[in-house]
C-alpha cells in the first residue's frame, strides 16, 4: 500500500515538469516534494506507531494470562494439600478402614470424621469451589462438612439426573488412579460448574482407596480469568498434557479444530491464524505446576479497536494537510510571483501537526505504568537496580515519606451488597448481568475521575480484577503517620462513598494498609488492605487494617503472600525474605490466637511452597546448599527452620544471579542460543530473574541498541559465514540460524547486505 502511494505521487510529479520549464512549474515540483516528505514521515511514523501499540496490547494480554493462570494454578495446589491433609487425618483415615457391617463403630467413625472434614471448610471460602466431599470407596459412602449417605443417596438428594448415576459411579472410582477435571453438567441439572476429583489412595489409605471431589464454581472460575475473558470475542481454552479439554471460558471464537492451537508458530507465545477469514490472535501459557496449557483466542479486531482513535487522527491530519497543499499548488498555478515564505508558513503548520500526532502516540502508552503499579503492589521487584528505575520512572521517593495502600471494592448500587450480607465474602461478589450499567465502558471512568477528585494527581491505581482498586497514597509525615492521615484519608472516603451513590448509584467499601517507610514493602501494606476490606460493611464502610480485632484461630497466609515470597527468594533478595517471615509472624502470632493444629497448618502451607521452590531447581543447578535444604526437611516444621531454609534457597539463587546479571553475560548467553528459534525477551527475563521491561531498559541502556535488533546482528553475522564458508543449501541456512520462516530470513539478510544469500554466494565462489 506505501508503495503504491510512492508511485502515484511520483508519476504525478513527472507530469508536472512536462508542462514547460516555466516558473511556476518548477515551484511546484519544489513544493511538491517537500510535500511528498512530510506524507512518507507520517506513514511511516503511524505504520510504527500501530505495531508498538499492537505488540503493547500483546504483551498485556499475556501479562493478565500469565498472573490468572498462576493463580488459578495456585488454587489447584491447595486444593491437592487439602487432599494431602485429609490423608492424614486420623479420624478420616481410621473411617477408611470401618467395615460396614459393625453398624455401632461405623456411624461412630462417621461422626468424628464429619467433625474432622468440618475443620477444613475455612479454605473453601479462599478456593473457588462450591463444595467438597469424599467418596470411600469400601463403602460407597458419601461423606462432606454437612453430609453422609450412601452414594446413591447423595446422588439423588442433588438434583442430579437420573440416568446417569452408573456414569457418575464409574468416574469417581475411576479417580483412584488420576485426578479428573469434567462438567459437572453431565451428572447435574441445569449446571455450568465443573467436578474435580483427587485421588486419595496414599500409601495411608491403602487398600481402601477414597476421592476427594470438588465442584469448582463456574462464576468464581470466570472471575479468576475475568480481565481475560471480558474482552469482546475473547475465548479461553485449557488443556492437558494429553489434548483434552478441561474447561473453556468467554465467547467461543468458532468451533475450529482445537489441534490448530497447539500446532501454531508461536512466538514470544504467540500466533496468528485465520478461521473463516477472521483473523485471530492467541495467546499461549503453560503451567507451571500442572501439565495444563492456556490458551487466550481474541479476534484481531478487537486489538485493532484501540487504534481507532490513532488512525482517526492520523487520517484528519493527511487529509488536512493534503487539502492544504493541494490548494497551495493549485494557488501559485494562477500566480506565479506568490512569495516563498507564505510556503514556510503552510509546511511548518503541517510539521506541528505531525508532533501533536506524536504527543498524542505517547499518551496512548500507559501499559509500562501500569505494570509497574501492579509489580510494585505485588512485590514483584527482582533487584535494587529495577526499583531504582521504577522510583524514577514514576517520580517516587523514600526520603520524608511513607506510603500506604487504599484498597476499594465497588458496587453498582446497595441492594447488591446488602443481598449478600455483611461478610468477608463480600469483596468477592462477581456482578450479576441484570446490572448493565456495572458492565458499561463509563463504570472505571467514573472512578477514576472521582478517585482523582478526592485524592489528586498523579494517581497511581492497580486494577487487581473486576471492580476492586488499589490505590498507592503517600504523606509526609514519618513519625505517627496513621494518627496524623488516616482520619483525614477516611473523611476524603467517606466523600468520595458519598460522591459515588448520588451520582452513580455505586456503593463502595474500603480498606486501608499499615504505612511503610521503604517503597519496596508497599506489598505489604497491599496484604494488608486487601485484608481490612473484607471486614467492611454498609454500617462500617472503611477498616483500617490496625485497628481490626484479628484474635481468631483462622491463620493468615494468602496466596497473593505465597507468591510474594516466592519472588523474593527467585530474586535472591534476603531482605525482603526476611521481611516476609517477620510479616507472617507478625500476623498470625502477634495479631492472632491460633490452635495448635491451624499453627501446623499454616507451618504446613509454607513448607510446601518452599517445597515447589526447591523442586523447581534443576537437577544440573544443584549445588551444596540444596543438600542443606533436602537436611533440613527432615527436621521438625518450625518458622525458624522454614526462614532458614528460604534463605538457603535466596541464597543459591542469589549465587546464580551474581554470575548472570550483567550485561557481558546475558551477550554470551545469546551468542551460545541464538540458535534457539524461541529466543525473545521473555526467555531472557525467566533466565535472568529480571522484569522484560527492566531488561529491555538495561540492554537498551548498556549497547546502544535494543534486544531484537542485537539479536538479529548476531543471526545474521552467523548466517553471513555459512553463505560464503559452507556447503549447507541455502534452504537449510535459515533454520541453522534460528529463524522458523525462509521468506522472514531472506528478506532480513537482504536488508542488511544489499544482496541475496545466492549472490552472495556466487560472487563469492567466482572470486575463489
Amino acid at each position: 500500500m506505501r508503495h503504491h502511494r510512492r508511485r502515484i505521487l511520483m508519476k504525478f510529479l513527472k507530469n508536472i515538469t512536462k508542462k514547460g520549464d516555466n516558473f511556476a512549474a518548477k515551484l511546484m515540483l519544489s513544493y511538491s516534494i517537500l510535500l511528498l516528505i512530510i506524507l512518507l514521515i507520517g506513514i511511516n511514523l503511524y505504520d510504527i506507531s500501530k505495531n508498538n501499540l499492537q505488540e503493547s496490547v500483546k504483551a498485556q494480554t499475556k501479562s493478565q494470562l500469565e498472573d490468572a493462570a498462576g493463580k488459578f494454578d495456585s488454587d489447584l495446589a491447595s486444593m491437592q494439600n487439602l487432599a494431602l491433609y485429609f490423608t492424614r487425618d486420623r479420624m478420616i483415615t481410621k473411617f477408611a478402614r470401618t467395615s460396614i457391617y459393625d453398624e455401632n463403630e461405623f456411624h461412630l467413625n462417621a461422626y468424628n470424621a464429619q467433625i474432622s472434614c468440618r475443620v477444613y471448610t475455612p479454605i473453601q471460602r479462599l478456593l473457588p469451589i462450591n463444595s467438597y466431599y469424599i467418596h470411600f470407596n469400601n463403602s460407597d459412602y458419601i461423606l462432606s462438612p454437612t453430609a453422609f449417605s450412601h452414594m446413591k443417596n447423595y446422588y439423588h438428594s442433588n438434583s442430579m439426573l437420573e440416568n446417569h448415576y452408573g456414569q457418575w459411579q464409574d468416574t469417581l472410582k475411576n479417580g483412584e488412579k488420576y485426578s479428573t477435571f469434567l462438567p459437572l453438567s453431565d451428572f447435574k441439572k441445569d449446571s455450568e460448574d465443573y467436578l474435580y476429583i483427587l485421588p486419595l489412595n496414599t500409601y495411608i489409605f491403602h487398600p481402601v482407596p477414597a476421592e476427594l471431589c470438588y465442584e469448582i464454581d463456574k462464576d468464581k472460575l470466570t472471575g479468576i480469568f475475568f480481565s481475560l475473558v471480558s474482552q469482546e470475542g475473547g475465548a479461553l481454552y485449557v488443556e492437558d498434557s494429553r489434548g483434552k479439554l478441561q474447561f473453556s471460558l468467554g465467547d467461543q471464537a468458532g468451533d475450529f479444530d482445537r489441534k490448530e492451537l497447539r500446532n501454531l508458530n508461536y512466538k514470544d507465545d504467540n500466533a496468528n491464524f485465520k478461521y473463516k477469514g477472521d483473523k485471530l490472535n492467541v495467546t499461549r501459557q503453560t503451567s507451571s505446576a500442572f501439565d495444563w496449557t492456556y490458551y487466550f483466542v481474541l479476534p484481531e479486531t478487537t486489538i485493532s479497536s484501540s487504534l481507532s482513535q490513532l488512525r482517526n487522527m492520523f487520517l484528519f491530519i493527511t487529509a488536512a494537510g493534503l487539502c492544504i497543499g493541494f490548494m497551495f499548488l493549485l494557488f501559485i498555478s494562477r500566480i506565479n510571483e506568490r512569495p516563498v515564505l507564505q510556503l514556510n508558513e503552510q509546511l511548518n503548520d503541517t510539521l506541528s501537526r505531525a508532533q501533536q500526532l506524536q504527543s498524542s502516540l505517547d499518551f496512548q502508552q500507559p501499559l509500562v505504568r501500569n505494570t509497574f503499579i501492579r509489580n510494585l503492589m505485588l512485590g514483584r521487584i527482582s533487584s535494587k537496580d529495577e526499583m531504582s528505575y521504577i522510583k524514577k520512572y514514576l517520580k517516587l521517593s523514600d526520603d520524608d515519606k511513607t506510603y500506604f495502600v487504599l484498597y476499594l471494592v465497588t458496587y453498582p448500587n446497595e441492594e447488591q451488597l446488602e443481598e449478600y450480607g455483611d461478610t468477608q465474602y463480600t469483596r468477592d461478589l462477581e456482578d450479576t448481568e441484570e446490572f448493565s450499567y456495572a458492565n458499561s465502558l463509563s463504570y472505571d471512568t467514573n472512578i477514576i475521575h472521582c478517585l482523582q477528585k478526592y485524592f489528586g494527581e498523579p494517581l497511581y491505581v492497580f486494577n487487581p480484577k473486576k471492580h476492586n482498586y488499589a490505590i498507592l497514597l503517600s504523606t509526609g509525615y514519618q513519625d505517627d503517620t496513621e494518627d496524623k492521615e488516616f482520619p483525614a484519608i477516611c473523611e476524603k472516603f467517606e466523600n468520595l462513598h458519598e460522591d459515588l451513590l448520588n451520582q452513580y448509584a455505586i456503593w463502595t467499601i474500603g480498606g486501608l494498609g499499615n504505612t511503610n517507610h521503604h517503597l519496596e514493602n508497599t506489598w505489604k501494606s497491599y496484604q494488608q488492605a486487601y485484608e481490612a476490606v473484607s471486614y467492611a460493611s454498609s454500617t462500617n464502610i472503611i477498616q483500617i487494617y490496625s485497628n481490626l480485632d484479628l484474635a481468631s484461630d483462622a491463620y493468615y497466609y494468602p496466596s497473593q503472600l505465597s507468591d510474594s515470597l516466592t519472588n523474593f527468594i527467585k530474586a535472591g533478595n534476603k531482605n525482603q525474605v526476611a521481611e516476609t517471615f517477620k510479616f507472617i509472624i507478625k500476623e498470625n502470632l502477634k495479631k492472632r490466637a491460633l490452635s495448635y493444629p491451624k499453627m501446623q497448618s499454616l507451618l504446613t502451607e509454607i513448607y510446601s511452597t518452599l517445597s515447589r521452590i526447591r523442586y523447581s531447581i534443576p537437577e544440573k543447578d544443584k549445588d551444596e546448599t540444596i543438600k542443606l535444604v533436602d537436611q533440613k526437611r527432615e527436621e521438625y516444621l518450625s518458622f525458624r527452620q522454614l526462614e532458614d531454609i528460604a534463605l538457603t534457597l535466596c541464597t543459591f539463587y542469589g549465587k546464580k544471579t551474581s554470575k548472570s546479571q550483567t550485561i557481558d553475560d546475558i551477550k554470551d548467553y545469546i551468542q551460545k542460543n541464538y540458535k534457539d528459534s524461541s529466543m525473545c525477551l521473555t526467555k531472557l527475563s525467566d533466565e535472568f530473574r529480571l522484569s522484560e521491561s527492566y531488561l529491555s531498559y538495561l540492554f537498551k541502556e548498556s549497547t546502544g541498541e535494543n534486544f531484537s535488533m542485537y539479536l538479529e546482528h548476531i543471526r545474521m553475522d552467523a548466517a553471513l559465514n555459512l553463505v560464503k564458508e559452507s556447503d549447507i543449501p541455502l534452504s537449510d541456512i535459515y533454520q541453522e540460524v534460528g529463524y522458523n520462516n525462509a521468506n522472514s530470513f531472506r528478506r532480513v539478510f537482504k536488508k542488511t547486505y544489499g544482496v541475496s544469500a545466492k549472490t552472495m554466494r556466487d560472487s563469492t565462489r567466482e572470486g575463489k
